[in-house]
């Protein structure tokens, strides 16, 4: 049984990328040509999905995006995730968490019928409550640590005194949080979610727990500090400093979905993501076929327009300035 993070490796090393491709899609800002309904929001994430798969090591669909539309939403999310290859993480942003029984079900519901292979996890209820979210080998959870909204502060950096059992001094709420989550579940099936937005904070998770996992949103759109997340957003140490990437994933949403819309709104700053030194097999430029869709008269061509090789002369196989590179290797050989 290979775990999360043995995979999260593999796929990273395979696109030199830790790239996580945020799908949260909002009506009323799709393109021209998508309907401002459920079936426009589907159609738009196929072409999403086809045009930034190949470059990334994982996809974060926000469940509240499908959720709002009732069961034909959560049928639409089911018919995405098998869209999704098996090598590509699937990160359900569902931030769940709750009483021992309730979170059993959650995980049931995440894990065995829609098939992710890590979600979002609050733990504001403690380990006991997230114990059944955290508990398999091949799954993963990302517990809320420091978030990337800017409200996050008013609880989590609140002040908790010191606790000798644990050798805790006192510290913020986000830190305590972090330092708790070195000890949840089997080994190597908890990460931290930790916002680009706080790079002081940032740094500061990164010394207390040298071994977790991050995931990272609030690049692009929101403004993160993205040189801060490349420097301590991989991990120096086992489990997660074991394998290529450090078991970073850096997610953006807007700054993908919104450079469809023409209008500039929700792009990346240019150059803050630089390209990785090579890009995917030219074949994924030059030999990917028009879906039959698009070849019928008077469909627009939205794969296209979102395609990453659409723009580029003569097939060229750059990758896109979205395409977060593979961190540099660190040490592992302490923590």
């Amino acid at each position: 049984m290979d775990t999360y993070l043995e995979r999260l490796g593999a796929r990273t090393r395979s696109v030199g990328s830790v790239l996580c491709v945020g799908v949260d899609p909002v009506p009323e800002a799709l393109p021209d040509g998508f309907s401002r309904d459920l079936a426009g929001i589907e159609r738009f994430c196929e072409v999403l999905l086809d045009a930034a798969v190949p470059y990334a090591a994982a996809v974060k669909p926000n469940l509240a995006f499908f959720e709002a539309f009732g069961s034909a939403g959560l049928a639409a999310l089911e018919r995405l995730r098998a869209r999704i290859p098996t090598e590509v993480l699937f990160v359900g942003d569902a931030k769940r968490g709750d009483i021992g029984t309730t979170a059993a079900r959650q995980a049931a519901a995440l894990f065995d019928m829609l098939g992710c292979d890590a979600i979002t996890v609050n733990p504001y209820l403690g380990s006991e409550a997230v114990e059944p979210l955290i508990g398999r080998g091949d799954r993963f959870a990302y517990l809320l640590c420091r978030t990337s909204n800017p409200g996050a502060g008013e609880l989590q950096s609140l002040e908790v005194g010191a606790d000798p059992e644990i050798g805790a001094p006192a510290e913020p709420l986000y830190a305590r949080v972090a330092r708790r989550a070195r000890s949840w579940g089997p080994g190597g099936t908890v990460g931290l979610v930790v916002g680009a937005t706080a790079p002081v904070e940032l740094e500061k998770i990164r010394g207390i727990a040298p071994e977790l996992a991050l995931l990272v949103p609030g690049v692009g759109a929101q403004g993160g500090d993205v040189d801060s997340v490349l420097r301590h957003g991989p991990a120096g140490a086992p489990p997660a400093g074991s394998w290529p990437g450090g078991g970073l994933l850096v997610n953006v949403s807007r700054g993908i979905a919104g450079a469809a819309s023409g209008t500039g709104a929700g792009t990346l700053p240019s150059g803050s993501l630089p390209r990785p030194p090579t890009g995917p097999p030219a074949s994924d430029c030059r030999r990917r076929p028009r879906s039959p869709g698009n070849r019928r008269a008077g469909r627009r061509p939205e794969r296209d327009r979102l395609s990453p090789c659409a723009a580029r002369p003569n097939g060229s196989t750059r990758p896109p300035s979205w395409a977060a590179p593979l961190p540099p290797a660190k040490s592992t050989s302490g923590s």
